[in-house]
């Protein structure tokens, strides 16, 4: 997945500053979304990277996996069973084959888990932003753009609610098993 490491630096916590209100707004929409404050089973938090969305429910279980093994709570997701599964900021790092495998992997582990996925739309207003925060390198390991991520996804989830946040930057998805 980190495809990019000469520029960008995955353990460390670029909530601050304007990515701070973007990024916390987004965690708040993922969990209203998925209702997780009420959430009584288990939530994957795939690609947590330093574990906000853990920070931010606390009360809940909330399990952390990264491909950075000191930022995951287990070794191996596939030991899991979630009750719902975050993927925030995750899919856009992989190519388009590779969210296939990673979709049909999560879905046999609980047919019923619904996902929370953030996508981010790489519009001309996120370019601009990103230079704004200083974070210019940003995009620079995605491969997949965010529709052809809701289309693999779609073939095997239906798609329950969607929302664009701050002009359509980023996309919030809700998608539940057929």
């Amino acid at each position: 997945m980190a495809r990019n490491t000469d520029t960008i630096d995955y353990k460390e916590d670029y909530y601050r500053g304007f990515s701070k209100i973007y990024f916390n707004r987004i965690l708040e929409k993922i969990i209203e979304f998925g209702d997780l404050r009420n959430e009584p089973g288990s939530i994957l938090d795939f690609g947590c990277g330093v574990g906000h969305l853990k920070e931010k429910l606390a009360s809940r279980k909330v399990v952390g996996y990264d491909i950075i093994p000191e930022l995951s709570d287990v070794s191996d997701w596939r030991d899991l069973t979630p009750n719902q599964i975050v993927m925030s900021g995750v899919l856009e790092h992989l190519y388009g084959q590779e969210i296939e495998v990673l979709i049909d992997e999560l879905k046999s582990k609980n047919p019923r888990a619904n996902l929370l996925v953030y996508l981010p739309t790489e519009n001309w207003i996120s370019k601009i932003a990103m230079r704004l925060a200083g974070q210019k390198n940003a995009h620079d390991d995605h491969v997949s753009k965010y529709q052809e991520v809701n289309r693999i996804i779609e073939k095997s989830y239906n798609l329950d609610k969607r929302c664009y946040l701050f002009l359509g930057m980023a996309q919030i998805t809700r998608y539940v098993p057929r």
